[in-house]
């Protein structure tokens, strides 16, 4: 092969990487969008509402006990 091959039209040159199990792969952290972002002013819309109230407690209904069939 030539080292200047360039692909035929309307086609892409896919390099290889390597996957998450290889020894060599080496974990970098993603951004922080939010932090990011209040670096800039923005807030998130759930700082300025108030919390939500609190669900009611949930009445459970009694079990009946289990019958034991018996087979002849």
């Amino acid at each position: 092969m030539k080292d200047d091959w360039t692909p035929p039209q309307g086609t892409k040159i896919t390099f290889p990487w390597i996957g998450v199990d290889h020894p060599d792969y080496k974990f970098k952290t993603g951004a922080d969008v939010q932090s990011l972002w209040r670096k800039y002013g923005w807030t998130p819309p759930s700082e300025g509402r108030p919390a939500p109230p609190e669900p009611p407690p949930v009445q459970e209904k009694p079990l009946k006990p289990l019958r034991l069939m018996r087979h002849a």
